[in-house]
């Protein structure tokens, strides 16, 4: 996930917020214009989503995902169609 657009939280950046009544702690970074932020944020999204596929993959090969019955070549075949 990235934090280009946000810092990332931390205990003591909580703690120093509490104390912050003039939200002046608050910094972010910035992007050039809102289509580069939206583009970065698509990006990291959708990595985020292959890197959870990746992750169901494997443990579907693993024989670790639970309830779930491996394919068949059948299932191959169709699923080529």
């Amino acid at each position: 996930m990235g934090s280009y657009l946000y810092s990332p939280p931390s205990y003591l950046s909580g703690f120093a917020r509490l104390l912050d009544f003039g939200n002046t702690y608050d910094q972010y970074n910035r992007a050039v214009s809102g289509q580069q932020a939206d583009a970065l944020g698509l990006l990291w999204d959708w990595s985020a989503v292959a890197s959870d596929m990746r992750k169901a993959v494997v443990m579907f090969e693993a024989g670790s995902a639970s309830g779930l019955p491996k394919p068949t070549a059948l299932d191959v075949q169709f699923a080529n169609r």
